[in-house]
């Protein structure tokens, strides 16, 4: 649903902190007109909506918005993530303080060490680039192209990041019931995609090879021995990143799945062992594996050739150091802090207590949201949203019987789909049980490893068992996640508690804001299932086409208009939006809406003592206005820039507007007509879903 700054680079880099530790915990921040909690008090009644619907809806809070200096964007999501921010910094001091007398195992023992362990900024200078040592000596050990077989796989379970390649378990794809095995490329430094694509004087570049070397002459290498090694990492990087599928190609899942037998994946890549690479994760070769990248076998192959072993090994270190970046002290945080700023204009790092709390997320995230939920979820919050999610779900119904372009097998089978869809609300029924792992107050880097190890394993265990639907279990579905997140191959969705509060979901406000914020999700997310993607995997969460060629034919049509309205919007000057990439969520945000103000208008046919205006705005006005408001933002022109070639979520001016001029309603609501600004063709509208 929302996009992720983490993903821009990888998790050490996109976690810098600063030395200083947080005296007091911070009040809790209310969310108010200014945090984007709906108010007519942000709009601006001076613009027409016929003309500018977004100005109209969120002109007086983007004139007074200010983008935070450790921030490239600000939107209704960074607000709440404040909101939980501050509420987890409670949680966190208080499991600190009391997980010495916590019993062994426990979440609170468990998140107060390792938060003690990560802020014991003392012992962690002292340690600096030492801590690695061990890590170090195990690399300088490969000998060989097997034994590197070998250590990236080991690699791999000791530090939750996989580099070059990776063999790793996961469930199949047309058999959603059983787990294969999958060949995955590997991570690269900066998951900024275009950067490779650059020359080498860019900006951008030049920013990367900088933050290279500057974090290897901290790490002991000579300034020359550093820029050699800056010009290797990106001359690698580049050629793999070249090898490896667009991010507009990774949106059609069938790109991403092709089984092949073992033995010719093997063929296409000799000089490395798959077999020992896999064994070194802990599994077993099995016949078929799980190709996600069609081209970059070969790319890898190549540079296994043509670069010595020592080349290889010498990327592969700076790459350990990075990976652990966050964890050795705070004369290692200059060259990230410089680095975003290069890249997204940011000018400010985050501090230490917020970095932990992003470190616990990945690492604890079930142990840290259940103490999360604990302090801060209600019973009645829950019940309250899964009313909606049915609510939204019926509304669905309706429309997909009602679709005049879809033949009566097609829409039987939606509406299978659609039935047994799941959608579960604030939490799991049953948490992960990390009891097992033992976290250490002064062993930081051993408390990370053991996280990592305990991840893989997990998932290594399930190799051979019938696939166990788990809930709530990444870092975008967890509680404490401003998100939700469906979930083809489970043909369901999870909303975490942390997106059920105020900004979203208000029922202190009149039904039309919440119903078209909260509920304008959930039916985002449900669209989901019938998009681009979703739709090629059947009720049972298996790729699997289940549709007539006519119909099939028909919804890329639709779609197709998705796709060529965001190629005609300038998103900055020169810059048009990516129709293609961004398919799919323009999808769900027009099927989200439609859904939200379809059961709106159920809802107060039930309950017309609310069917009133509000603030001079009709209940459907009121709900076109709150949705709109709710994706207002602002961002730096890098940051955008960055998200328009690698973000599948378009940016929020675009989806401030866009999905309603495919909604009849909106017309009608606003009298927008022929030749008003906002008007947009009948024939150019989506009626999909």
């Amino acid at each position: 649903m929302s996009r992720k700054l983490a993903v821009v680079l990888v998790a050490s880099t996109a976690l810098i902190g600063v030395p200083a530790l947080a005296q007091d915990t911070p009040a809790i921040p209310s969310l108010g007109a200014a945090e984007l909690n709906f108010s007519v008090e942000n709009m601006d009644r001076s613009v027409s909506p016929k003309d500018d619907f977004y100005r109209y809806t969120s002109g007086a809070w983007l004139d007074q918005a200010v983008i935070p200096a450790s921030l490239p964007e600000v939107d209704v999501f960074t607000f709440m993530g404040d909101h939980v921010t501050a509420q987890m910094a409670s949680v966190i001091a208080d499991a600190a303080a009391r997980a010495d007398e916590a019993e062994p195992g426990t979440p609170a023992q468990q998140v107060g060490d390792f938060y003690n362990s990560f802020m014991d900024i003392d012992a962690i200078n002292a340690a600096g680039i030492s801590a690695l040592q061990p890590a170090f000596d195990t690399l300088a050990a490969v000998a060989s192209l097997d034994d590197l077989a070998t250590y990236l796989g080991k690699r791999g379970r000791d530090t939750g990041s996989f580099v070059l390649a990776a063999i790793v378990p996961s469930s199949d794809r047309v058999d959603s019931t059983k787990m294969a095995l999958w060949f995955l490329s590997g991570e690269l430094g900066i998951a900024l995609g275009d950067l490779y694509e650059q020359g080498e004087d860019s900006t951008q570049v030049v920013a990367y090879k900088t933050f290279v070397h500057d974090l290897l002459v901290l790490a002991g290498d000579s300034p020359e021995t550093a820029a050699q090694t800056a010009d290797l990492v990106f001359e690698l990087e580049a050629k793999l990143h070249a090898g490896k599928a667009t991010p507009v190609e990774r949106v059609d899942p069938r790109n991403t799945y092709n089984p092949v037998p073992f033995a010719d994946l093997q063929a296409e890549i000799p000089e490395l062992d798959l077999t020992l690479l896999t064994r070194g994760l802990g599994l077993e070769p099995e016949e078929t594996v799980v190709k996600t990248e069609p081209r970059y076998l070969s790319v890898l192959s190549q540079i296994l050739r043509d670069y010595p072993l020592e080349d290889i090994k010498t990327y592969l270190r700076f790459r350990l150091i990075e990976n652990y970046i966050s964890y050795l002290g705070t004369e290692f945080e200059a060259p990230g802090d410089t680095l975003l700023q290069a890249l997204f204009g940011t000018s400010q790092s985050k501090p230490r207590e917020e970095t932990v709390q992003s470190l616990l997320k990945s690492n604890l995230g079930q142990p840290l949201s259940r103490l999360y939920v604990d302090a801060y979820f209600a019973e009645e919050t829950r019940q309250t949203a899964l009313d909606m999610m049915d609510r939204i779900k019926a509304a669905f119904l309706e429309r997909i019987k009602t679709r005049t372009w879809l033949s009566e097998e097609t829409r039987a089978a939606a509406i299978v789909k659609l039935e047994r869809l799941t959608y579960y609300a604030g939490y799991p029924d049953e948490w992960l049980d990390y009891s097992s792992v033992e976290i250490k107050p002064d062993d930081l880097i051993g408390n990370i490893t053991r996280l990592n190890q305990h991840a893989v394993d997990v998932e290594v265990a399930k190799m051979g068992k019938p696939v166990v639907e788990t809930h709530f279990s990444d870092d975008a579905t967890l509680p404490l996640t401003v998100n939700a997140a469906y979930n083809p191959s489970a043909n369901g969705f999870d909303v975490p508690a942390a997106i059920l509060q105020p900004g979203m979901f208000d029922t202190s406000q009149p039904a039309p804001v919440y119903f078209c914020r909260l509920g304008a999700v959930l039916g985002h997310e449900m669209t989901h299932g019938f998009d681009s993607g979703g739709r090629l995997f059947d009720a049972d969460g298996n790729l699997r086409d289940w549709w007539t060629a006519d119909d099939a034919a028909a919804f890329e049509a639709e779609a197709q208009k998705l796709v060529d309205q965001a190629n005609a919007y300038e998103v900055l000057p020169g810059l048009m939006a990516n129709g293609p990439l961004n398919v799919k969520e323009n999808m769900a945000d027009y099927g989200g809406i439609t859904l939200s103000h379809d059961a709106l208008m159920a809802y107060l046919e039930e309950h017309p003592e609310e069917n009133v205006e509000t603030d001079g705005l009709t209940p459907s006005q009121l709900c076109f206005v709150a949705f709109s408001q709710m994706w207002a933002a602002k961002a730096t022109d890098q940051y955008t820039a960055y998200l328009v070639s690698n973000d599948v979520h378009a940016t929020g001016d675009y989806r401030a507007f866009a999905a309603l001029q495919h909604v009849d309603a909106f017309y009608e609501a606003f009298d927008v007509k022929e030749g008003d600004p906002m008007w947009l063709a009948p024939e150019k509208r989506v009626h999909a879903w």
